[in-house]
């Protein structure tokens, strides 16, 4: 036990354990996602925050799974403690006086696929007033061309003011924003005025967070004292005994994925998932033999025993996700499948632990994610088989298929794969919309198509326009409904 947390310390992930612990159990730490968003799951980035507390930089990492490098400035170094504490949890120095290493610094940590953490606002607040930002954080995205994750800490003043030593007993919040992306801008040739507006929107936005307002219709607000706020962060007994079970599931869940991080830094993580998903596979389809009867047709046929698919199913119910990655890995020619999967499923705890295990990632439904494509991208590219359902949510089931989004085309295209097609047949029956528990004896037909290839045309060329890609996601819409067996009765 004694050399696996100093595995995991090496690597600065005991630190994401024990640190969200300590911010649950002694200040009922909250994380909220005004909009619904989960903290980027992929490449670097920069988080900037408001700063009221030495100890902000321990409650913003709590509200994520990715490790942040805060720049912090000489001082913090200088006491034996507060060094030993920052170096543990990656804080690099910046010397006020001389920032140019520093900012180097940062640029070395974002090329290496981490987050910079920067308070722009350079030092504490006293009375809670948000300060001006500095335009360094701004200029650093546009340069490195990374999103900047805006953060507001809430609460933090009172557990720990500045000048003050002792801590004290509060609730802190920290409320995360949706990622700004630059990538309309150049470094060498933006004009300061419009760094300074574009630092002026991102401290607008930091205070919205703070004041609760964050993407909601508002009136003109004022930046001023904080008194909303302070009236949010009073310490509810009651509430924080409520919160201490949820912190034991949130406890193991984070273990878990500390787990699965320390295994990628020695490069095995792959691996153990591989043979946990191969293990869970064969259990769900033999125990779905039992219960809930299944035909999975023409997988061996269909699917490549090696290299790069994009696989497209109907989508009749959340059943499919389980069913459908378990038969790929359970039939020939078992293939590891990684699979896009809604997010809000990433933010139950142990639930979250299972899908990440089992080669999930989440996709923000409704709206082009740009982390999620990205990472498609690269899976694609590297010879694994992904999943993602075109109609992007579950249809009303018994051959009704929704409108099939363009995104998985437009993937196809750009990383030049077969599109395999499946048609799944009856688990709406097995697990309807909004039902709590699964319903025993029902049949189920997941069937594999040959690959659609139409799109080939246009592998190494301009992507073509929007009409056709529609056309084409249209055509492969109906290839996938040819292979619901609704309609045939001996299937």
């Amino acid at each position: 036990m004694v050399v696996s947390l100093l595995l995991l310390r090496q690597f600065g992930v005991s630190e994401h354990i024990y640190i969200k612990w300590a911010a649950r159990t002694f200040w009922n730490f909250k994380a909220e996602y005004p909009k619904g968003n989960i903290f980027p799951e992929w490449g670097p980035g920069i988080l900037v925050s408001n700063h009221e507390s030495h100890i902000d930089p321990f409650f913003l990492g709590s509200a994520c799974h990715r490790r942040i490098r805060y720049m912090s400035k000489l001082d913090n170094f200088k006491t034996p403690i507060v060094r030993t504490l920052f170096n543990n949890l990656g804080a690099f120095k910046v010397d006020r006086e001389n920032p140019e290493r520093g900012w180097e610094k940062a640029k070395e940590v974002i090329l290496g696929g981490e987050w910079v953490g920067i308070f722009p606002e350079a030092t504490r607040s006293k009375d809670g007033t948000l300060g001006e930002f500095k335009t360094g954080a701004v200029r650093l995205a546009i340069e490195m061309q990374v999103p900047i994750v805006p953060m507001a800490v809430i609460g933090s003043r009172n557990a720990l003011p500045k000048g003050n030593l002792v801590m004290k007993p509060t609730q802190v919040k920290v409320r995360v924003g949706d990622p700004i992306y630059y990538s309309d801008y150049d470094i060498n040739t933006i004009s300061y005025e419009e760094i300074r507006r574009l630092t002026d929107e991102l401290r607008n936005t930091v205070f919205e967070l703070r004041e609760g307002v964050y993407g909601e219709e508002k009136e003109e607000l004022s930046i001023g004292s904080p008194e909303k706020v302070e009236k949010e962060s009073k310490f509810n007994f009651m509430g924080y005994l409520k919160d201490q079970g949820k912190g034991i599931l949130n406890l193991i869940d984070d273990s878990w994925y500390a787990l699965l991080r320390s295994l990628e830094e020695f490069g095995v993580r792959k691996q153990f998932q591989n043979t946990v998903q191969a293990f869970s596979g064969d259990l769900v389809c033999n125990w779905s033999d039992l219960m809930m009867p299944y035909r999975a047709i023409d997988f061996d046929k269909y699917i490549p025993a090696e290299g790069a698919a994009l696989i497209c199913p109907s989508h009749n119910s959340e059943w499919d996700v389980l069913i459908l990655a378990a038969a790929i890995m359970h039939h020939e020619p078992r293939r590891v499948a990684y699979q896009m999967a809604k997010q809000s499923l990433f933010k139950i705890p142990l639930v979250n632990a299972w899908v990440r295990n089992h080669h999930a990632f989440p996709l923000k439904r409704g709206e082009h994610d740009v982390d999620a494509f990205n990472y498609a991208k690269e899976l694609l590219r590297s010879g694994e088989v992904v999943i993602t359902y075109p109609e992007g949510t579950t249809n009303l089931g018994h051959g009704q298929l929704l409108e099939g989004h363009t995104g998985p085309m437009r993937l196809a295209i750009e990383t030049q794969v077969p599109i395999i097609p499946i048609g799944i047949t009856g688990t709406e029956a097995t697990y309807p919309k909004h039902a709590k528990m699964l319903k025993f004896y029902k049949g189920q037909i997941i069937k594999c198509g040959p690959p659609f290839m139409d799109h080939q045309k246009y592998w190494g060329k301009p992507m073509p326009d929007y009409d056709e890609i529609k056309r084409l996601t249209e055509k492969m819409m109906d290839q996938i409904r040819d292979l619901l067996l609704y309609d045939t009765p001996d299937a």
